[in-house]
C-alpha cells in the first residue's frame, strides 16, 4: 500500500515524468529546452520513491504528529509537481495533435501569439517551482540529490579546465587530434561523481550504523578496555535503484557537456632537420625552424596569461524570500531560504524567469520589497567583507501566497535569482 495516500500515487506521477521526458525528445525547440527540467524533476521523485517510499524507516511510515506533519507537506509538494507535469503535458499533447494533423504551421503561430508565449513560459516555470520546492524539501531529510551532482562536476570541471594551461599554443592546423570528440573527459568526470556519491552514502550508512537505537543521536563514550561483543549490523532501510542510477549518469553527463570548454586546436609540429636527409635527399631552401623546448613553452604561456586583465566572474543564488502578515495587519520577520544549485542550472532558470516576466505587469523587479529584502542581507554582508562586490537581481518569479493552516499568518513568497558582479 503506499503510504502517500490512493490520491496522489508517487507511480503514476513517475510515468507521466517520464512519458514527457520522452515525448520532449521530439518536441519543438521551445518545449525541448524544459527537458532538463523535466530530467531534474524526474530524479528528485525517483528519490522520494527510493529513500521514503519504499523506506520502511522513513517518516511515512510513522504514525507521529510530526511524521503527519510531514507527510502531508510532502502531498503538497507532489500535488505541485503532477500538476506541473500535467501543465506541460497538455502542451506537448496540442504539438503532437497538430504534427498528427499535418498542421505544423498551427504551432508556429501559436507560439508567437501573447497567449501562446505566456502558456509556454508558466508551464516551464511550474516544472522549475515544483522541483526547487520538492528538492528544498528533501534537503531538509538530507536527500538532496541534485545540488550533489551539480557541485562535484562544477568542481571536476574546474579541476579539469585547470589542465588546459599546459597544452601547447602556436601555429594552428585545420585537422584535430583523433580523440577531441571522444568521451574520455566526460566519462572520467561521471566516474568520479559516481565513485563520491557511492562514498557519500557509505558514510551517511556507518553513521546511521552508530547511531542506531540511541535517543538524541549520540554514542556512550568507551569506558576502555573490555569483553568483545558481536557487531549486529542494522539496515539503514535505503534500496538500490537502478533507474535512478541510470537518471544519475545521464544527469551528471549532460551537465559535463553543458560545461565543456570549446576544443583548442591542435598545435603545428615542426618536423626534425634529419627527416630531409633520408635517403641522400637535398636539404630544404630554408631551415625548419626546431621547436622550443616544453619548459619554456610552458612558461611563456604562464606569462602571456598572467599578463591578461581577468574578467570579473559572476556568482548566481537562489533564495526563496518569504514574508508574513498578520490578520492584525502587521508584518512577521523576513525568511531566506537558500536553494543550493549549479551555476549552469542556475542561469538556465534565470532565462526562463526572464521569459515568463516579459510583459508581465506583477513580475519582480528590484522595486519589490522582498527583493530588497535579499539584496540588503546579501549585500550587508559584502560590505563587511569589503570585498567591493555588489548583489543585484537577475530574475525572480512570485511563488505565490500561503494562508496556512490557522489563517492568521498570510505569507507571500518568492523565489529570486540573484548574480554577484
Amino acid at each position: 500500500m503506499d503510504p502517500i495516500g490512493s490520491v496522489l500515487n508517487i507511480a503514476h506521477i513517475l510515468k507521466r515524468a517520464y512519458q514527457l521526458y520522452t515525448g520532449c525528445n521530439d518536441a519543438p525547440e521551445e518545449i525541448r529546452l524544459a527537458s532538463d527540467h523535466i530530467h531534474g524533476m524526474t530524479l528528485v521523485l525517483e528519490g522520494v520513491h527510493t529513500d521514503l517510499i519504499a523506506n520502511p524507516r522513513s517518516f511515512v511510515h510513522q504514525t507521529s504528529a510530526q511524521a503527519k506533519t510531514r507527510t502531508a507537506n510532502l502531498k503538497v509538494h507532489l500535488n505541485h509537481c503532477d500538476g506541473a507535469l500535467k501543465r506541460m503535458g497538455k502542451l506537448l499533447s496540442k504539438y503532437q495533435g497538430w504534427k498528427r494533423d499535418g498542421h505544423v504551421k498551427m504551432w508556429d503561430k501559436f507560439k508567437w501569439t501573447t497567449e501562446g508565449r505566456k502558456d509556454i513560459a508558466d508551464a516551464k516555470v511550474d516544472i522549475i517551482l515544483a522541483t526547487s520546492m520538492l528538492d528544498v524539501f528533501l534537503s531538509r531529510e538530507a536527500l538532496s540529490v541534485l545540488w550533489k551532482i551539480e557541485s562535484m562536476i562544477e568542481m571536476l570541471t574546474r579541476n579539469f579546465q585547470k589542465l588546459e594551461l599546459f597544452q601547447g599554443t602556436g601555429p594552428t592546423q585545420g585537422t584535430k587530434r583523433s580523440r577531441a570528440g571522444s568521451n574520455v573527459t566526460r566519462t572520467l568526470v561521471v566516474g568520479l561523481v559516481i565513485a563520491r556519491l557511492k562514498t557519500s552514502l557509505a558514510n551517511y550508512r556507518r553513521r546511521k550504523l552508530l547511531r542506531g537505537g540511541k535517543k538524541g543521536g549520540t554514542t556512550k563514550p568507551n569506558p576502555g578496555p573490555r569483553r568483545p561483543k558481536p557487531i549486529s549490523r542494522v539496515s539503514s532501510g535505503f534500496g538500490q535503484n537502478k533507474r535512478r542510477d541510470t537518471l544519475m549518469h545521464s544527469y551528471a553527463s549532460n551537465l559535463v557537456s553543458a560545461s565543456n570548454s570549446r576544443p583548442r586546436p591542435e598545435r603545428a609540429r615542426t618536423p626534425s632537420p634529419d627527416f630531409y636527409m633520408i635517403g641522400g635527399d637535398p636539404a630544404p631552401p630554408y631551415s625548419p625552424v626546431r621547436r622550443s623546448s616544453s619548459l619554456n613553452r610552458i612558461l611563456n604561456q604562464i606569462n602571456a596569461k598572467a599578463k591578461q586583465p581577468t574578467s570579473p566572474r559572476e556568482y548566481l543564488e537562489c533564495w526563496r524570500v518569504g514574508v508574513g502578515s498578520l490578520a492584525i495587519g502587521l508584518n512577521t520577520a523576513p525568511q531566506f531560504l537558500q536553494h543550493r544549485r549549479g551555476q549552469v542550472q542556475l542561469r538556465k532558470m534565470a532565462s526562463i524567469f526572464k521569459d515568463a516576466a516579459a510583459g508581465n505587469p506583477r513580475a519582480l523587479d528590484e522595486r519589490d520589497k522582498r527583493v530588497k529584502l535579499i539584496l540588503d542581507h546579501r549585500n550587508g554582508r559584502e560590505k563587511k567583507k569589503k570585498s567591493g562586490k555588489k548583489w543585484s537581481l537577475l530574475a525572480g518569479v512570485v511563488v505565490g501566497r500561503d494562508a496556512g493552516r490557522s489563517g492568521m499568518v498570510s505569507v507571500e513568497k518568492a523565489m529570486v535569482i540573484v548574480v554577484r558582479r
